[in-house]
Parts: structure tokens; C-alpha cells; sequence
């Protein structure tokens, strides 16, 4: 029989990891699920993963509800004991989840009614002290970087949407790099479409990588002789960067950029930053739900949604995520057009007004009045002047033409 210190022999801890088959949850559990079982060994009279499960069996069968229930109220109790701690919320959800995740992947699955297992807000939580950085910051954490394989890494994370695992595991011969000849294939004006399963929830992530991250790949791979297999990001022994490796590299740059923030600073908040920059883009939620992989709702989840799409709704998200200033110059582009248009509509507006409200000798008159005003006009002022004089006049013939017919 497994004691505390060896419970990962137990034979229902080991059908649990077997079915979750996730290696990075898996890790998770296994540093969560020893509290739990420490609380139940100091609280009840069960000591092992195999007696809690038997226990469950055997109180399912029981009318009483008291017994019935035995195990939903020792999960609420300890629950009760984590916010004792003052745990952050999040903390203590990742507790309870695991517990569940114990006991319905064992086949006796717990059952809580509305709110009971609701968690009450700790003093850290009662003020909000996330940082989430904006483009501007990001793109100062970019300028301090050391080298292409640090800024590519960032831009993949904060241009693309994915976290930090997706991008460990992430290999060259994923993606299309090269081309027949074994040369450079992408164009630097070319955001490339990339579809992949995330690796926390199995679910399709349909985004891009944008043209100024695949410039810092290329010279990120041409230090390293074009490579065309193998993890896309390596340490400097060639082995795989993981995840403590990139959380360890951008920490030391924001240390370097803001040293006051260092404590606030979380890797995944540049996801959230991506998705920021997709809410500033105005995409549908079908498309946001698609470019950071989440499951979409209902029936729509039955459909699939194109290259073509992704890459239009990316082009307009870009604008908000650059670090080179391409989406800047854009967003001043069309707001210039849109502010062109507007003074077009209220100027035809205006002109439209005037016609109504003048007759033809006071529009006349008003001219001739405004060339008295201005006598020491330019003569290129002064001929606008005669043409406006002039058009006045083929609007008289016109109109006088109209009457006679």
C-alpha cells in the first residue's frame, strides 16, 4: 500500500496520470494533490490515494446523505482551510481542480451544487496590480533584448498569441522556411499562416507569424548555419529552450527595462497583450476565438474557418501590435482618409446650403465683395477669384436655359 511518500505508485494515481496524458498538467498535479492528501491523512482516517477511492465506492451505494456526501464536504472544508492562507483565488482553484481531476478520472466523479465550492476573494486579490504591457512597452522590452533569438521570441509570443510551451515546442520543420534550393523562402513583406494544437488544451490556434518576427528567425537561423530540423529556439549548448529558459530570458529583460515591475511581470500576459491588440482591431469573437485557440460556441465550433480569413483579420490586428511602426503609419493613413472624407460630406453640406439660401446676385455680390477685401491678393489668388466669378455665370446661363424649356 503507497504511503505519502511514495503515492505516485498508487495504482489510482497512476490510471489518473495515464489518462490525463499530459506531461506539463501531469507535473502540476503532482505538486498540488500531496497538500490535499496531507489534509485528509491529519483530518480523516484515510491515508492513501486507494482508501479515499474505496471510500468514495462505498458511500455512493449508501442512502444516507451525509455519508453519501462525505467527500464533497471534505473538498469544501478544504477549501475552507486554503483561503485560511490567504491564497490568491487563482492559487486555489488550481488546488480544487486537481482534486476534481482525481476523483473523475477515477470514475467517481464529485458533485457540488450551485456556489458551493465558490471562493472567496483573498487581500491580494482585492486590488488589481496586473501588468499587462501595451505596444509601447513591449516595444522598449524589444530594443533591450540581446539578440535575434530573445526578440524573436517575444514577437512570437506577443504578435502570434501563443504561450511560452507552444512556442518551446515549436520545431523548424514546421514551417515553411525554406524552399526547394534550401534558401530563404519568405518574402519580408509576408505574415505567415501557422495552424497548431496548443499544447495545454489540444485545441486549434489559427494565427500568424508576423514579418517583423520572421526577420528575427532568419538571422536567429543563420547564426546557426540555416538548421532545417530541430526546435525552432535552443540555449546556447543547442539544446531545447523550455519554458523556465524563455520565463528566465524575458524576466532579465524586463528587469533591464523595468526594474520597478520585475515582481508583477507574468510571460503569459503577453498572450494578453495579443489579444488586446485584437479587441483594438474589432474582429468578431469567432475569429479572436480562433487566433488564441479557445474553443468556439456551440455549432460554430462545427465549422472551419480559412487561411484567407485569418490572414485578412491578422493584417488589421497587426496594426495595433507592430514594433517597427508599419501599423502605426497605417492607422495614420486611414485616419487621415476618414478625416478627408468627413470634410467632404460636411463641405458638400455646406455648398449645399449656400445654393438654397442665395440667390444668384447675392452669391455674385458676395464674391465681388471678398476680391474688394483682398485687393492686395497674389495675382494666382485673384484669378480663383475670376473663376469662381466665371462659374457663377455658367450657372446663370444654365438655370436661365432651364426656365426657357
Amino acid at each position: 500500500m503507497a504511503t505519502n511518500g511514495d503515492w505516485t505508485s498508487d495504482k489510482y494515481v497512476q490510471n489518473w496520470f495515464e489518462l490525463l496524458g499530459n506531461e506539463r498538467t501531469i507535473k502540476n498535479y503532482k505538486n498540488d494533490f500531496p497538500k490535499f492528501l496531507a489534509y485528509i491523512q491529519e483530518n480523516t482516517e484515510y491515508k492513501t490515494p486507494t482508501e479515499i477511492i474505496n471510500s468514495r465506492l462505498q458511500q455512493l451505494t449508501t442512502q444516507d446523505l451525509l455519508k453519501r456526501r462525505f467527500w464533497e464536504q471534505q473538498v469544501v472544508k478544504y477549501k475552507n482551510s486554503l483561503e485560511e492562507k490567504n491564497l490568491r483565488m487563482a492559487t486555489i482553484h488550481g488546488h480544487i481542480r486537481t482534486v476534481m481531476s482525481f476523483f473523475s478520472k477515477n470514475g467517481v466523479k464529485l458533485l457540488f451544487s450551485r456556489g458551493e465550492l465558490k471562493i472567496n476573494p483573498s487581500e491580494k486579490d482585492k486590488v488589481d496590480r496586473e501588468w499587462i504591457p501595451s505596444n509601447e512597452e513591449v516595444r522598449l522590452l524589444y530594443r533591450l533584448c540581446d539578440n535575434a533569438r530573445d526578440r524573436a521570441i517575444l514577437l512570437t509570443l506577443y504578435q502570434s498569441g501563443f504561450s511560452e510551451v507552444d512556442a518551446a515546442s515549436m520545431q523548424i520543420q514546421d514551417f515553411p522556411f525554406y524552399d526547394e534550393n534550401s534558401d530563404w523562402a519568405i518574402a519580408s513583406n509576408f505574415d505567415l499562416y501557422h495552424k497548431r494544437r496548443r499544447e495545454k488544451t489540444n485545441q486549434w490556434q489559427q494565427t500568424c507569424l508576423s514579418r517583423e518576427v520572421l526577420e528575427e528567425i532568419r538571422i536567429m537561423l543563420q547564426g546557426r548555419g540555416f538548421p532545417s530540423e530541430g526546435y525552432l529556439f535552443v540555449s546556447f549548448r543547442g539544446e531545447q529552450l523550455g519554458v523556465r529558459g524563455i520565463n528566465d530570458m524575458l524576466k532579465g529583460v524586463v528587469t533591464k527595462a523595468f526594474n520597478g515591475k520585475v515582481k508583477l511581470w507574468k510571460t503569459k500576459h503577453l498572450r494578453d497583450a495579443f489579444m488586446n491588440g485584437l479587441l483594438q482591431a474589432k474582429l468578431t469573437q469567432e475569429i479572436k476565438d480562433a487566433m488564441v485557440g479557445h474553443k468556439r460556441q456551440g455549432a460554430r465550433n462545427d465549422y472551419a474557418i480559412t487561411e484567407l480569413t485569418i490572414k485578412t483579420a491578422y493584417a488589421e490586428a497587426f496594426k495595433y501590435l507592430t514594433i517597427n511602426g508599419y501599423g502605426k503609419q497605417s492607422r495614420k493613413v486611414e485616419e487621415l482618409g476618414k478625416q478627408v472624407q468627413q470634410l467632404t460630406l460636411q463641405m458638400a453640406s455646406v455648398m449645399e446650403l449656400f445654393d438654397t439660401l442665395l440667390t444668384d446676385d447675392q452669391k455674385r455680390f458676395a464674391a465681388l465683395e471678398a476680391a474688394k477685401r483682398v485687393s492686395t491678393m497674389t495675382p494666382e489668388k485673384l484669378i480663383r477669384i475670376e473663376n469662381m466669378l466665371k462659374l457663377f455665370g455658367q450657372r446663370d446661363d444654365s438655370n436661365n436655359k432651364d426656365k426657357q424649356e
